[in-house]
């Protein structure tokens, strides 16, 4: 039988709870919107918070695409993914958020926020995790954020990662600081390996460009044969323009 919905006490945004969390979020998504600079960004984000003069999807000359959850857990049994921020078409802000999040024995985590948000020739998404335990504590953080952010600018197309963190990072009783470099592979004997700011570029850096971030990736696989038996990914930021 398999297990669907693994957000548990969820909320829609804005009303997570009555001890001021819900506007510390939205508190920090202006702060973190109106101070983001590169890659043509920074005053899209403010015209999109301010209701600056933003052309509607069918009037823009590229197309970008954003998106971002904080959990995802794929076994033979469970087959579930938190609440998903996705670019409206209007290029407005898309927003998801919970106070937890839990699959038994496999991941668990606190205060998850996503957002995804654009506009023509820019997108960017953004999750953020705190208290971050998978595996039984194989594998624990105090904080994860991923950030994913595409431009096309000066004839260019270009992606970046910047802002991605975690923040005291343990893997199998090792501390892996905040640090750490994109695609770090740590094996974890019995269970698999996991990828740490994992980043997935697309496009060809001319017309297009796009960029996938996984802050954590799970791989698990079948201690006798080897063959993947699932996956679990937890902070995860996708955008791309073209």
């Amino acid at each position: 039988m398999r297990e669907t919905g693994i957000v548990t006490n969820y909320a829609p945004s804005g009303a997570i709870s009555s001890d001021g969390a819900s506007q510390k979020r939205e508190d920090w998504t202006m702060k973190r919107l109106a101070t983001t600079t590169g890659g043509a960004w920074g005053y899209l984000a403010l015209g999109l918070l301010f209701s600056a003069a933003i052309p509607m999807a069918a009037a823009w000359a590229q197309t970008p695409t954003a998106q971002a959850f904080g959990i995802s857990v794929s076994t033979p049994t469970t087959s579930s993914t938190s609440a998903l921020a996705v670019l409206p078409t209007d290029g407005s802000l898309g927003s998801a958020d919970a106070p937890s999040v839990s699959v038994s024995g496999l991941a668990g985590a606190d205060n998850l926020f996503a957002f995804a948000t654009g506009s023509e020739g820019s997108a960017e998404s953004n999750t953020t995790l705190e208290n971050v335990n998978l595996l039984g504590g194989l594998i624990t953080a105090d904080g994860v954020t991923a950030l994913a952010s595409s431009a096309l600018a000066n004839g260019a197309a270009v992606s970046d990662a910047e802002g991605s963190e975690l923040v005291n990072l343990v893997v199998n009783g090792v501390s892996m600081g905040s640090d750490v470099a994109p695609n770090t592979r740590v094996d974890l004997p019995g269970v698999g390996y996991a990828v740490l700011n994992e980043q997935i570029p697309s496009g060809d850096g001319v017309t297009s460009s796009g960029l996938t971030v996984n802050m954590i990736h799970v791989v698990l696989l079948d201690a006798l044969t080897g063959a993947q038996t699932g996956e679990i990914i937890v902070g995860s930021a996708t955008s791309s323009v073209n």
